[in-house]
């Protein structure tokens, strides 16, 4: 019986061409729609479009200075307004798998920062979460975040060096008291890391409202000798 080899080359151009139109079948049947404003997208892998990013507003410069300093950090620098638009692209990142949007965050908060934010030598921090919730989530949203933050400032990223060693309950509906008391021991250095020659650090996190949280970080990051901490947000509440 005579037997007919198929050509790698053909096989792999029909497998291509399968392919493409499974996807094409798919986006035509179930097109992408934003997780905001839920309207159709064009765009392939995006989750949000571009009329929500645009609708994204700034956080003014006055509203900034009304922000009160946690005391272990020198600056926090909250970058745009806390509104439903960004409210619904956080909670899909947080939540919904959709890591993407937390690369374009961070990369739309470097293209706004002032210039003298982010020195050449200053490492960018997320604030890590505790190992039962990022294997709960699958995921540290905030390293996403830092993660587009590097892609236009240049700067480097590490995850490594803090640790969160207290599973905290959400402080959604803590005072600011309550807060700071939910935070304390809650961060911790990971021993082999050596901190000598770090001098400034970014801690970068998803929203800014008391600053209990980054304050806990940063006081871990004193305490070894990490002389110059700022905080940054993607956004805070007006």
């Amino acid at each position: 019986m005579d037997s007919t080899v198929f050509p790698v080359d053909k096989f792999r151009t029909l497998k291509t061409v399968v392919r493409n139109l499974c996807q094409g079948l798919s986006s035509l049947l179930f097109p992408t729609a934003c997780i905001v404003c839920d309207q159709r997208i064009e765009e392939p892998q995006a989750v949000v479009c571009q009329n929500c990013w645009s609708d994204l507003k700034l956080l003014s410069v006055d509203i900034i200075k009304t922000k009160p300093i946690p005391e272990q950090l020198d600056a926090i620098l909250p970058v745009f307004e806390f509104n439903d638009t960004m409210q619904k692209i956080i909670h899909g990142l947080k939540y919904g798998g959709y890591k993407s949007s937390g690369i374009h965050l961070g990369r739309l908060m470097a293209s706004r920062l002032p210039r003298e934010f982010l020195l050449k030598d200053t490492l960018l921090m997320p604030v890590p979460l505790h190992p039962i919730k990022k294997r709960e989530r699958g995921y540290n949203q905030s390293l996403f975040i830092a993660r587009g933050v590097a892609e236009v400032s240049g700067n480097t990223v590490r995850d490594n060096i803090l640790k969160r060693v207290k599973n905290t309950v959400t402080q959604t509906h803590l005072d600011a008291r309550e807060r700071h008391e939910n935070m304390l021991g809650a961060f911790a250095i990971n021993r082999s890391c050596d901190l000598s020659g770090i001098n400034s650090v970014v801690l970068i996190d998803d929203v800014f409202t008391t600053g209990a949280t980054m304050n806990a970080a940063a006081a871990v990051l004193k305490s070894y000798g990490v002389a110059s901490i700022r905080g940054l947000t993607v956004a805070a509440p007006i």
